[in-house]
């Protein structure tokens, strides 16, 4: 019987890895087909354009009405915009979906508009368009790449104001990861700066792991909420010495606690 070499055994493993993933978030539910590797935790509150809205959004930002190009999706041309809009190096903007909330103040009408314009991997293929209503008029106020809102749940901090709490995933280098994080509107940061907690599931030289994010629970009010890191398989696979820096055992399930504050989610320290 003809043996595989040892690197193309490990990465058919891999292939298979991912195909269950894939698998199994699309069988969670409608908002799970697009999701991989991972079955999403939250209950998203992203919701697609209805009757050509987009362009009512999108009046102030895009030069041209938007077009659906097949292959790509809704597209517009934007122009020159100022710095608050560098982030769209090609004129052009994608958008996919939107989500409506006060995210600069309390009494504020706003609009986050998921898109994309020329991102590559790096940032996270994809960023976010906000805009405020002033008027009658949507005004586009900034966008930013690697800030991605396509699966997120509005929070009222207790100012009154409204923040995301959303999550994504990404993969490279043999790594599945899946992301809980925040969005914040008036300090808008890389959702890699902002990271509340991550599931890595992955496959090297030592070890197979795999590992999720479940189990959310909110406090009553809305104050508190807490997410479970559970590491749901893993197997050594090797006991060189250079495996030694990775856990000798399986990890156990960790859940992590978080606080609702004027400023933010914060970790609560056990």
């Amino acid at each position: 019987m003809k043996r595989w070499p040892q690197k193309v055994t490990k990465a058919i493993r891999w292939h298979a890895c991912v195909v269950i993933f894939a698998a199994l978030a699309f069988i969670g539910s409608l908002n799970a087909a697009e999701w991989r590797y991972f079955r999403p935790i939250l209950s998203s509150q992203m919701r697609s354009f209805e009757n050509g809205q987009e362009n009512e959004l999108l009046a102030g930002f895009c030069r041209t009405p938007t077009q659906f190009v097949k292959g790509v999706g809704l597209t517009c041309s934007t122009g020159k915009l100022g710095k608050a809009f560098d982030d769209i190096t090609d004129h052009t903007f994608h958008p996919k979906g939107v989500i409506f909330g006060h995210f600069l103040g309390p009494d504020s009408d706003d609009a986050a508009v998921s898109g994309w314009s020329a991102e590559t991997h790096p940032y996270l293929w994809g960023g976010t368009l906000l805009l405020s209503k002033r008027g009658n008029a949507w005004v586009p106020v900034w966008y930013r790449s690697a800030i991605i809102i396509e699966s997120c749940e509005r929070v009222v901090i207790p100012d009154r104001r409204e923040i995301l709490l959303c999550e994504d995933e990404d993969s490279g280098m043999g790594h599945a990861l899946h992301y809980l994080y925040t969005v914040d509107f008036e300090h808008p940061a890389d959702v890699r700066h902002t990271l509340l907690a991550t599931a890595n599931s992955f496959e090297d030289d030592c070890f197979q792991q795999t590992q999720v994010l479940k189990g959310i629970r909110w406090r009553d009010d809305r104050r508190e909420f807490s997410v479970e890191v559970d590491t749901t398989e893993w197997n050594r696979l090797s006991s060189e010495p250079f495996c030694a820096e990775h856990p000798s055992r399986r990890p156990t399930p960790l859940r992590v606690n978080f606080l609702v504050t004027s400023e933010g989610v914060r970790k609560i320290e056990p």
